[in-house]
């Protein structure tokens, strides 16, 4: 009797774990089509029995960022770092959430905890560059955006941001053979830098 009592408590907690498993790929599916509040109801749902499972945490954040509820988004990304502090993905998406706060020194913070856990993530170098740059701190955004693109040299947003910072610094040449590379990347404004300062 003993032994069944034990089985039915087996089988009960592979039950529960199988429809939370389909439930937290139910969330997932959702996001990527783009469906944020079906998603957020989803992941509220998953997070109530694991209200510690990082990936759903940060996902239901990036949901509600999608959907412009920044408040709610910084706290599922405040949740996850402090369970994990070192995800990149929630270093990351606070550093983007305090550069469009315009608080250039706590996003750096952000970048910098990216970028010490995994030194070649280009995306931490652009905004961190892109962080110096909007400060006027012009010798450490380039560095930044060297960084980035010598991590990922298709990066054409780096060379645009790069190519805009040297116009600011008179560098033109260099600046235009920046807009250059980032038109042949595909960065919609790089047409508009050429035509405006590469005459």
């Amino acid at each position: 009797m003993k032994r069944i009592g034990q089985l039915l408590i087996v089988l009960t907690i592979i039950v529960v774990s199988a429809c939370s498993d389909s439930v937290t790929r139910e969330a997932d599916l959702l996001f990527k089509e783009g469906k944020y509040k079906e998603a957020i109801t989803a992941y509220d749902e998953y997070l109530a029995t694991k209200p510690k499972d990082v990936k759903s945490l940060y996902n239901r954040g990036r949901a509600h960022e999608e959907l412009g509820d920044l408040n709610k988004a910084r706290a599922d990304f405040e949740r996850v770092l402090s369970i994990d502090a070192d995800n990149l993905n929630a270093n990351l998406s606070m550093g983007k959430y305090w550069y469009n706060q315009k608080d250039f020194t706590k996003a750096i913070y952000y970048f910098d905890k990216v970028i010490e856990v995994d030194g070649r993530v280009s995306t931490a170098y652009l905004l961190k560059g892109r962080s110096y740059h909007q400060q006027g701190e012009f010798e450490e955004a380039k560095k930044n955006y060297d960084q980035a693109i010598n991590f990922d040299n298709k990066s054409a947003d780096a060379f645009l941001y790069r190519g805009a910072l040297k116009v600011a610094m008179n560098q033109s040449r260099s600046a235009c053979n920046d807009f250059n590379r980032a038109k042949a990347l595909g960065a919609a404004d790089a047409a508009d830098a050429l035509a405006k300062y590469c005459k």
